[in-house]
């Protein structure tokens, strides 16, 4: 077997994240013991501000979260620096045409958080540190109607009680400079676009490509992993991100990997590296600005890892072609390149009013070896279509998942070894269009309408391998912020 040698910046890399994994390693135990003695922490930070009067005047219609101030101890707790977030997201989606089946689901995510200011609670300057974790349940729309690669909805997943979030960040260099070390998803800062995130298809989010070719499917809701981010902002308009992460969130065993890493707390530190690089250029930033901002960005991610081929299992081909072996072929290394564009076309006159903004990502991998080559979205988001009411948004995003050759090909020949199947289709493409009413500061509401060409792409889903008509699916969404 024939191993590429790793770039030697690779190695250092991996022997740099090794050297401090066990500094990580500490620093998500003693993270947790905090979150557990926060609430005598948090008394003790907000007794002299604990007696402030509430504002009894606040309708509950405008106030920021429903339960309000705690007749002004949230209000106290915040200046003490301890931010305590309760939020509740349910959907109903429906697929009324093609997909796996016909029918109504009902999924939802609880997530609770906790973010200390670290300067104000106890006079560690620059200091934050932040926890957060989640709560699924419901049964998801892609695994139960549609049966797609790309996720219906970004809360779906397997059913459990989570830990997510667990990181401390130190500001440097008056605030150019950031470090964040501990627990969190490559998404929650790498290959985002800003309106984008208003879709709820998963891909809009977290890019389909690296969903489907990293293993366990990357660092990635609801599976976070140890990490370290530094970002720097060399200019007012030039700013550089680098980030490590464990290259697997799941420890081996169970298909499903969510369940391999049951709970959140597998604090995995001895696998491969995955490693993300971007730098953004932002012009027409902050409020007062004469021309319509902008932010483009051009990063690239790279795995170090020797893991098994994806198109070579053992499922098909070694049951019927006697030249195969029967054992997946390893390849070393992975990387994709990337580029982001969101950009303001339109805004109503006089000044920061909304307008139509536009976005687009590219992403491109070797198609030798990964189930997807080549990922494409874009969108347009229309903020504050309607006269008084700035804070909605309606968008139209259409998101492109290629299939690369290799497993197309792989396709066409479990199909002429075992006689059944059908060739897998070229890509898996989504078009969905969305509305975000914001109802009341705490309360908002979303229907949503997505169109799936080519679920799954024909790839079979376990012992199902029938290629799915394209699906029709709609649902709604209520966020509610306690």
């Amino acid at each position: 077997m024939i191993r590429h040698r790793t770039p030697w910046y690779i190695d250092g890399v991996v022997r740099l994240v090794r050297r401090i994994g066990g500094e990580i390693a500490s620093l998500l135990r003693a993270a947790a013991v905090v979150s557990v003695l926060l609430p005598g922490l948090a008394a003790a930070a907000s007794a002299d501000t604990a007696s402030a009067p509430a504002d009894t005047t606040e309708s509950i219609w405008e106030r920021d979260t429903l339960t309000g101030s705690w007749s002004g101890m949230r209000t106290s707790l915040e200046e003490a620096g301890v931010k305590l977030g309760l939020q509740e997201q349910s959907e109903l989606w429906a697929n009324v045409a093609g997909g796996s089946r016909r029918g109504a689901v009902y999924d939802g995510l609880t997530t609770a958080s906790v973010a200390l200011d670290l300067e104000k609670l106890i006079g560690w300057t620059g200091a934050k540190f932040f926890v957060s974790a989640y709560q699924i349940h419901g049964r998801g729309p892609s695994g139960n109607l549609v049966g797609n690669l790309q996720g219906v909805s970004n809360i779906e997943a397997t059913r459990d009680t989570k830990l997510y979030q667990l990181w401390l960040e130190q500001s440097l260099l008056g605030g150019h400079l950031t470090i964040r070390i501990g627990q969190e998803g490559a998404n929650d800062q790498m290959m985002i676009s800003r309106y984008s995130a208003l879709f709820l298809n998963s891909s809009f989010g977290f890019p389909g490509l690296p969903a489907a070719d990293l293993p366990s499917g990357g660092p990635n809701y609801p599976m976070a992993t140890p990490f370290v981010r530094a970002q720097f902002q060399a200019t007012d308009n030039i700013t550089l991100v680098g980030a490590v992460f464990n290259g697997d969130p799941a420890p081996p065993g169970l298909s499903d990997p969510q369940l391999r890493d049951k709970g959140g707390i597998a604090f995995r530190l001895n696998d491969h590296v995955l490693a993300f690089s971007e730098i953004w250029y932002s012009i027409n930033q902050g409020g007062g600005a004469a021309g319509l901002s902008g932010t483009y960005k051009l990063g690239a991610w790279y795995d170090s890892g020797h893991f098994s081929d994806q198109l070579r299992d053992t499922l098909g081909l070694s049951l019927a072609n006697p030249v195969s072996s029967g054992v997946p072929r390893p390849h070393s290394t992975g990387f994709a390149i990337y580029g982001i564009v969101d950009q303001m076309i339109w805004k109503k006159p006089g000044g920061d009013k909304p307008g139509i903004a536009v976005f687009l990502q590219v992403m491109g991998a070797p198609a030798a070896f990964n189930v997807s080559n080549l990922f494409v979205e874009a969108g347009v988001n229309w903020i504050g279509p309607f006269e008084g009411r700035d804070s909605d948004v309606f968008g139209v995003g259409v998101s492109y998942l290629g299939i690369s050759p290799a497993k197309r090909r792989f396709g066409s020949d479990v199909v002429l070894y075992t006689g059944s199947g059908s060739p897998y289709f070229s890509n898996e493409t989504v078009l969905e269009a969305t509305w975000l009413c914001q109802v009341t500061p705490w309360w908002t509401l979303q229907p949503d309408l997505q169109y799936i060409v080519n679920p799954g792409a024909g790839i079979p889903v376990g012992t199902d391998t029938r290629p799915f008509k394209n699906a029709l699916i709609g649902g709604i969404r209520a966020t509610l912020t306690f």
